[in-house]
């Protein structure tokens, strides 16, 4: 594929995609949430989308989710039972009751940690967490994440476009080269918070 190939195929990305993307499909796939906003902030500058309206759908579609998994966590669904049961049992204790402890810290935390605010949702209601209190407190720690992973990418595209104005042909992939890279990076770092060494 021709690098001029790739504008043309963010063009086509629709702002109800980045919505559907992370409330449902982005929960489904092992890409972590931190690449696909960073990936969004670089794609929301080298087209027409607006990064602003970019980042306000995508935090509405990851706080549609975490409330959806916390109502269904209160009910006792089965897929919340099954999220539950994939971590790590001292894990969850460890989070429990660290809740119990200072539930507005550990929220706060549980919303900016890769791939446990995953588990934030369940965790707490389960916990006895009010949803009015997770709904404050996740809402503006997810906002935050949210903005901070999108300027990431929004740097790295205009640090690429100054330094390599001139070779714009290698700007594409350089970028993919370093969000793979990251993208380990979190997978690395996600096996080796589930799985402490004894």
């Amino acid at each position: 594929m021709a690098h001029t190939d790739l504008p043309q195929y963010i063009y086509h990305l629709s702002y109800l995609g980045i919505f559907l993307w992370f409330a449902f499909i982005e929960q489904l796939t092992p890409v972590p949430e931190e690449i696909s906003l960073i990936t969004l902030g670089y794609i929301s500058r080298h087209s027409d989308l607006n990064p602003v309206v970019c980042g306000v759908i995508s935090l509405a579609g990851l706080l549609l989710f975490d409330n959806l998994l916390f109502y269904l966590s209160l009910t006792g669904h089965t897929l919340a039972k099954k999220m539950t049961t994939k971590a790590q049992d001292n894990l969850i204790a460890r989070i429990r009751k660290k809740l119990n402890q200072n539930s507005k810290k550990t929220l706060i935390i549980l919303a900016l940690l890769p791939k446990l605010r995953f588990l934030s949702p369940v965790i707490s209601a389960n916990a006895g967490i009010s949803w009015r209190l997770f709904l404050i407190i996740n809402s503006l720690a997810t906002c935050f994440y949210v903005v901070f992973y999108m300027l990431l990418g929004i740097l790295f595209h205009q640090q690429l476009e100054t330094i390599f104005h001139r070779v714009a042909a290698w700007q594409h992939a350089i970028f993919i080269v370093a969000i793979l890279a990251l993208a380990s990076l979190f997978i690395l770092i996600i096996k080796k918070y589930n799985h402490p060494a004894t």
